[in-house]
């Protein structure tokens, strides 16, 4: 799958401001997983797991000069450009908590995340990326 090919991607300039920020927002958001898993807010720690993998994998794409219009294509573009660096683990979970965050944004059924889950998407996000 070429992701430039549909418009989910663009080139632009690397901007290493925007690696900065993203990995700075990264950091932030796993933190903030942590304190929601803490205190028993177990679907919402995975929500701010996942966005710390996200936003580390969009430092990747401004390293790289590429901003993206969909989570989605940050996947497309990672399982494109970096299996081999990253693993196709790490690019599985993002994809993972991706599709989580998804259900728990615009689902219409209640989640039934465990301690054991959210702690699971806690560890990944301190080791991926």
């Amino acid at each position: 799958m070429n992701v430039f090919r549909n418009d989910s991607l663009r080139r632009t300039k690397p901007d290493p401001l925007k690696v900065t920020k993203a990995l700075e927002m990264a950091e932030l958001k796993r933190q903030r997983a942590q304190a929601l898993f803490e205190n028993d807010f177990f679907e919402e720690s995975i929500v701010s797991s996942y966005t710390s993998m996200f936003q580390a994998a969009r430092a990747l794409l401004f390293h790289d000069g590429v901003i993206e219009k969909s989570h989605a294509c940050v996947v497309a573009y990672l399982r494109e450009h970096y299996s081999s660096a990253l693993g196709q683990d790490t690019i599985n979970w993002l994809d993972t908590y991706r599709l989580e965050r998804h259900e728990s944004f615009y689902g219409l059924e209640k989640s039934n995340v465990d301690e054991h889950e959210a702690e699971d998407a806690l560890e990944k996000s301190k080791k991926s990326f």
